[in-house]
C-alpha cells in the first residue's frame, strides 16, 4: 500500500517570506545603527560637558584615570549596545510560521490561511486526499492573494524615525562643533583620545618658584618637587608665563602631607605678573596649588621638608707656640700632642701664633663649604654628578676694602686633606696671627701650609647640601687671640724707707708672674740723673721658666736684697731701684717689663735716726691714747662694780621688807648702765687691740729699718727688743685676748640675766695688770725718745758747726778781698 504524498508550498509564498525576512533585517540594521550613533553622540556630549564643567569649577583637567575609565566604559557600552541593537537581532532565526503570523496580523484578508498552509506543510503526519486537496486549494489562493501585498506596511516606522532623528541631530551637532570650534574639538580629542594631562589651552599660565635665603635666590621646582629646610620660612614666587594673560589675583592653596591641615590665601602682588607669599616656620611637607584666571596646576607642587645643613661640632686641634709649654709631649716620639678644644658658643680664645686644625662636622653631606673673613675667602665645593660646570675650590685674599686681590686654586691633594670623602667633615689648617703681622698681608707663598687667620675677626661659614639648601644665616665664630702679655711684677719694700744710708741694704719682697713662664729677672737701678738702667742680678734667679717666681734668697729670707754700699754713693745722691722681668716669647718678644720704681736718697746716720725719731714720737702718742682709753675702760668697769653692789644692797633691803618708790627706778638704771657698759667695753677693747697690733708692726718696721741701714747698735736694739717690742707683743698677744674673753663672759652674763659682778671684777684685775705693763712700755718709749732727742740735739750742733764754718770762710774771703781793694790790686 503506497504512502500519501505531502503538498508543497508554492514558490510565490517562499519568495514572499524571503522578501519579508530581508526587509526585517534591513529595518533592524537601520534602526540599530541610528540608535548606536545616537548613543555615541550622547556619550560624546556627556564627556565634553563634564570636562567643560569640571574645568570651569576647578580650572583643572579631568584626571587621566577618570578620562581613561570613561573611554573604556564608553567603548564597553557601545560594544554592548552594538551587540544588542544589531548583532543579536540580526542573528536571530526568523521561522516561516512567525513571518506568516506577522503578515496575517498586518493583513487580515489572509484569514489565517498562510499560517495554516505553512503549518500543515511543516507537519509530517499523513494526510488523506481530501485534506491534501483542500490544503493545495488554500495555498493556491494565498499565493494568488499575496502577490501584491505591500510588505513595508508591516513595520512601525516611528522608532526608526526617532532613532534617525536623534542620530542625525547629534551627528550634526558634533560636526558643527568640529567646524565652528575646532580648538574645542581638538581639546576633546587630546583629552579623551590622546589622554594628555594638559589638553586645555588656557589664557593664563603660572609658574611656581621659591625665593630661597640667603640672598633672595630664585630656585625652581624639579619634577614638581622642591626640598626646603626644616623650620625655616618658605617664600613662594608665582610668575606669569610670557605671552599669557596676567591674572588680577592668584590664590594659593596648600595641604600638609601628614594630614594636619592646610590653608588657602590670596598671594601678594609684587610687580607686573609676579605674586609672593611666605609660609613661616614650615615644619611639614606640603602640596601646593596656585589658581589665577583659568589656570590651576593639575599636579600639585610638592615642598619636601629636609634637615637644614648645620655644623654639629667644631673642634680645634691646637699646637700652641712652643715657648708656652702648653702642649703635652709624646714620650716615645718627642712630638707635641695637639690640644683638642670643642667650640661652645660663638667664641673661643687661643694664644696668638697658635697653629690649629679646625675640624668641622656637618649633620649631612655638604656640597659647598665656604669659610669667609674680612681678609680671605676659602671655598670647598664638590661637583654634582650631572653638573655641567667644574667645581670651584680656591683661596681668595682680600684687601682692607674687601676686594679680591689674589686667588689661588686648591690642588686635589690639598682638597682631599681638607674635605673627607663623606662630605660631612672638613679639616682646615690655620695659624692665628695678630692684625699687624707681615704674613697676613704679604702672601708671598703660593699656598701656605697653614692659612693665616687674623685674631678677633668675625668668621662666617656657609654650607650648601646636595638638595641645594644653604644655611639661612651663616655660622658665626670669632677666635679671639690671647696676646702674650709681659710679665707682671708685684713688689713692695719691707723694712726700709725713702731715706737710706750709704751702707744700706734694701729688701724687696714680692712675686713675678707670667702666663707662659719667666725667662729672667733682676734688679735695675739708676743713680742720680742716669738715663739707662744698670742691671744687678738676683742671688736666686728663676730657672725652668716658672709661671710664678717669688723674690727670696732662701726659705728663711723671703725677699731679695739690694746692697747700696758697692755703689760708693755720697750723702745727697739719689738712687732709683726697680725689678725687671723678661718672658720667653721668641716670636713677638721677648717682653721686658719693670715693676714699681722706688726712689731713695742717701742721708747721714744722724739724719736717718732723726727721721726714725719722728716716727717713734708719733707711735708713742698713739700708744698714750690707747693707754688712756684702756684706763677709761677700767674706770668704767669699776663704776659698774659700785652700781652692782648698790643694787645688791637694795635687793637685800627689799627682802627684809623695806620699801622705797625710787628703788625700782634705780635698779632699772643700773641694769641699763651695766648692759651698755658690757658692749662699750668689749668694743673699745677690741679697737685698742687692733691699734696696738699696728703699733707693734710699726716698731718692727723701725727695727728693720735700723738694721737695713746699718745704724743699729747693740744698745738701741736691746732696748727696742727687750723694753718695747717684747712687752708690746705680750700685751697684744696675751693681755688683750684675756681681757676680750672675760668681757665676752660679762656680756653673756647680762644676756642670760645672771650676776655679771664676778666677770667684771676679773676684767678689772686683767686690765690693771695690762695697764702696768703698758705704763712700763710708755716709760721705755720716753727714755728712747730722750735718747733720740739727744741725738737730734747733737745733729743740730753738728749742723750749726757746719754753718759757722761756712760763715767763717765767707767772712775771711770777704776781708781778704777788701784788703786787696785797698792796695789797688783788684
Amino acid at each position: 500500500m503506497s504512502k500519501p504524498s505531502q503538498s508543497t508550498i508554492p514558490q510565490e509564498i517562499t519568495e514572499l517570506l524571503n522578501r519579508l525576512r530581508g526587509k526585517i533585517r534591513r529595518y533592524i540594521l537601520l534602526e540599530g545603527t541610528a540608535r548606536l550613533l545616537a548613543v555615541i553622540g550622547v556619550i560624546f556630549w556627556a564627556s565634553f560637558l563634564v570636562d567643560w564643567a569640571y574645568f570651569q569649577l576647578s580650572h583643572l583637567e579631568l584626571p587621566v584615570w577618570f578620562r581613561a575609565s570613561f573611554v573604556l566604559i564608553s567603548l564597553a557600552v557601545i560594544l554592548a549596545l552594538a551587540a544588542s541593537f544589531l548583532l543579536f537581532r540580526l542573528m536571530k532565526k526568523m521561522r516561516r510560521k512567525a513571518l506568516a503570523l506577522v503578515l496575517e496580523r498586518r493583513f487580515p484578508e489572509l484569514n489565517d490561511r498562510l499560517a495554516t498552509a505553512i503549518e500543515l506543510h511543516e507537519t509530517h503526519e499523513p494526510q488523506n486526499a481530501l485534506t491534501r486537496a483542500m490544503l493545495e486549494r488554500t495555498v493556491h489562493d494565498v499565493a494568488e492573494g499575496s502577490r501584491d501585498l505591500p510588505l513595508e506596511d508591516v513595520f512601525d516606522k516611528r522608532p526608526l524615525r526617532r532613532a534617525f532623528f536623534f542620530a542625525f541631530a547629534l551627528t550634526i551637532s558634533i560636526l558643527t562643533l568640529a567646524i565652528i570650534n575646532q580648538p574645542a574639538m581638538a581639546r576633546w580629542a587630546k583629552g579623551y583620545l590622546e589622554l594628555r594631562s594638559d589638553y586645555w589651552n588656557r589664557e593664563t599660565g603660572l609658574i611656581v618658584k621659591v625665593i630661597a635665603q640667603p640672598g633672595d635666590r630664585i630656585k625652581e621646582f624639579h619634577n614638581q618637587t622642591y626640598k626646603h629646610g626644616l623650620g625655616t620660612d618658605l617664600t613662594l614666587l608665582v610668575e606669569t608665563v610670557d605671552g599669557k594673560k596676567i591674572p588680577e589675583r592668584v590664590q594659593l592653596t596648600y595641604r600638609m602631607q601628614n594630614g594636619r591641615g592646610g590653608g588657602r590665601t590670596v598671594m601678594s602682588r609684587m610687580g607686573e605678573g609676579r605674586f609672593k607669599h611666605t609660609i613661616t616656620d614650615l615644619l611639614d611637607s606640603i602640596q601646593i596649588w596656585v589658581s589665577g584666571n583659568d589656570f590651576t596646576n593639575p599636579e600639585p607642587y610638592l615642598v619636601e621638608i629636609v634637615e637644614t645643613p648645620v655644623l654639629d661640632q667644631i673642634q680645634l686641634a691646637c699646637l700652641y707656640p712652643e715657648y708656652t709649654g702648653l702642649n703635652q709631649t709624646d714620650t716615645e716620639t718627642g712630638q707635641r700632642i695637639p690640644d683638642l678644644h670643642t667650640v661652645q658658643g660663638t667664641q673661643i680664645s687661643l694664644p696668638v701664633n697658635s697653629e690649629f686644625e679646625m675640624v668641622s662636622t656637618a649633620n649631612k653631606p655638604i656640597t659647598r663649604f665656604s669659610f669667609e673673613t674680612d681678609r680671605f675667602n676659602l671655598q670647598l665645593e664638590q661637583a654634582a654628578e650631572d653638573a655641567t660646570t667644574a667645581a670651584e675650590n680656591f683661596l681668595a685674599w682680600k684687601n682692607p676694602e674687601g676686594e679680591i686681590v689674589q686667588q689661588i686654586a686648591l690642588t686635589p691633594q690639598l682638597l682631599n686633606q681638607m674635605r673627607d670623602t663623606d662630605g660631612r667633615t672638613f679639616r682646615i689648617p690655620f695659624k692665628l696671627v695678630s692684625e699687624n703681622q707681615e704674613e697676613v698681608t704679604s702672601n708671598a707663598a703660593p699656598l701656605p701650609q697653614s692659612i693665616p687667620l687674623v685674631a678677633d675677626q668675625p668668621i662666617r661659614i656657609y654650607l650648601e647640601d646636595a638638595d641645594g639648601l644653604l644655611v639661612t644665616e651663616p655660622i658665626r665664630l670669632i677666635i679671639n687671640g690671647i696676646v702674650d702679655q709681659p710679665p707682671k711684677v708685684d713688689t713692695r719694700l719691707t723694712g726700709i724707707g725713702k731715706s737710706i744710708t750709704r751702707k744700706a741694704t734694701i729688701p724687696i719682697e714680692g712675686m713675678i708672674t707670667d702666663d707662659y713662664g719667666i725667662q729672667a729677672a733682676r734688679f735695675d737701678f739708676l743713680v742720680d740723673q742716669d738715663k739707662n738702667f744698670r742691671p744687678r742680678p738676683f742671688r736666686k734667679k728663676p730657672s725652668d721658666r716658672p709661671k710664678e717666681f717669688t723674690l727670696q734668697r732662701s726659705d728663711d729670707e723671703v725677699w731679695e736684697r739690694f746692697e747700696v754700699l758697692p755703689l760708693d754713693l755720697k750723702v745727697g745722691q739719689k738712687v732709683s731701684l726697680t725689678v725687671q722681668a723678661e718672658d720667653a716669647d721668641n716670636l713677638s718678644g721677648p717682653h721686658q717689663v719693670h715693676g714699681e720704681t722706688y726712689h731713695f736718697e742717701i742721708v747721714t746716720d744722724e739724719e736717718l735716726l732723726s727721721i726714725l725719731y719722728s716716727k717713734e714720737l708719733n707711735l708713742r702718742k698713739r700708744f698714750e691714747q690707747i693707754y688712756k682709753e684702756v684706763s677709761q675702760t677700767r674706770d668704767d668697769l669699776a663704776q659698774r662694780v659700785e652700781q652692782l653692789k648698790q643694787a645688791q644692797t637694795i635687793r637685800e633691803k627689799q627682802k627684809q621688807g623695806q620699801t622705797d618708790p625710787r628703788w625700782s627706778e634705780t635698779l632699772t638704771e643700773i641694769q641699763n648702765a651695766v648692759a651698755v657698759s658690757a658692749d662699750r667695753s668689749l668694743y673699745g677693747t677690741r679697737k685698742n687691740a687692733t691699734e696696738t697690733a699696728s703699733i707693734v708692726e710699726s716698731f718692727y718696721d723701725i727695727r728693720e729699718e735700723l738694721v737695713n741701714n746699718g745704724v743699729a747698735t747693740a744698745q738701741i736694739m736691746g732696748r727696742i727688743d727687750d723694753k718695747i717690742l717684747k712687752p708690746l707683743t705680750t700685751i697684744h698677744e696675751q693681755d688683750f685676748p684675756d681681757v676680750d674673753q672675760r668681757l665676752g663672759l660679762y656680756r653673756l652674763a647680762m644676756e642670760k640675766g645672771s650676776d655679771p659682778l664676778p666677770e667684771i671684777q676679773a676684767s678689772i684685775e686683767l686690765l690693771d695688770a695690762m695697764l702696768v705693763r703698758m705704763k712700763s712700755v710708755l716709760n721705755e718709749m720716753q727714755d728712747l725718745l730722750e735718747f733720740h732727742e739727744a741725738i737730734e740735739m747733737l745733729k743740730n750742733l753738728i749742723e750749726r758747726e757746719k754753718e759757722l764754718a761756712e760763715e767763717t770762710k765767707k767772712f775771711r774771703k770777704n776781708k781778704l778781698l777788701d784788703r786787696l781793694k785797698g792796695l789797688g790790686l783788684e
